[in-house]
Parts: C-alpha cells; sequence; structure tokens
C-alpha cells in the first residue's frame, strides 16, 4: 500500500500546435524496417533501450515510438527527451485516488494488502 501512496499519475498529451514523429513498432513493424522483434518483445530490455538510443541518435525527425505492451497488448508511447516540450500535463493526481484504479486492479486480479 506503501507502494501505491507514494505514486503519482499525469494525463499527458501533445500540445495543440504540435505533433509528434512516432516510429510505429506494433504489428509488423519490426518486421517492416528489420528490427529484431526482440525490440519489442523480449523480456530483458537492453535490446529495446538500445534501438531506441540508435534510433534517437540517427533519426533527429523521429520524436518517440509506439508499440505493444508485451504485457497487456495496449499500445505504449516513448517520447525522446528532445521532444518533451511537445507535451503538456492535462491532469495529475495521487495514484491511490484514479478514478479508474479499482478497475485496473480487478481487471488483472490485484489485491491490495494493508
Amino acid at each position: 500500500m506503501k507502494e501505491i501512496t507514494a505514486r503519482v499519475w499525469v494525463h499527458i498529451s501533445v500540445q495543440a500546435d504540435a505533433a509528434l514523429t512516432l516510429l510505429d513498432l506494433r504489428g509488423d513493424g519490426c518486421t517492416r524496417i528489420s528490427a529484431p522483434t526482440d525490440v519489442v518483445n523480449a523480456r530483458n530490455h537492453a535490446a529495446g533501450r538500445a534501438f531506441a538510443k540508435a534510433i534517437s541518435a540517427d533519426h533527429v525527425d523521429v520524436d518517440g515510438i509506439v508499440y505493444a505492451s508485451r504485457l497487456t497488448g495496449e499500445d505504449v508511447y516513448a517520447v525522446f527527451g528532445r521532444s518533451i516540450g511537445k507535451l503538456v500535463d492535462e491532469e495529475t493526481g495521487l495514484l491511490q485516488n484514479h478514478p479508474e484504479l479499482p478497475k485496473i486492479l480487478k481487471r488483472y486480479g490485484i489485491g491490495l494488502v494493508y
């Protein structure tokens, strides 16, 4: 419970006058650009980190990467540090007060022990 009460959440959006250019690695994205599938599917994140560093260094026109979470299948957006200025925080709050927390805990069968 301590870990949850110490955390916060934030809803982030792209600024109205900005656009993000993201490398899409969902579905067959890795195959289309001849990247190893370990970039997005490996349990060890080393390949993904190395790939992201290389893309960030070699492609300054790319703001980040979008890929499917290997655990939930949901989209994950990784924005490179140089592009953080294109984002704005819309809402923030304590994680324990997030209105969707009970639904998420139930969805994944997570119980909290006090």
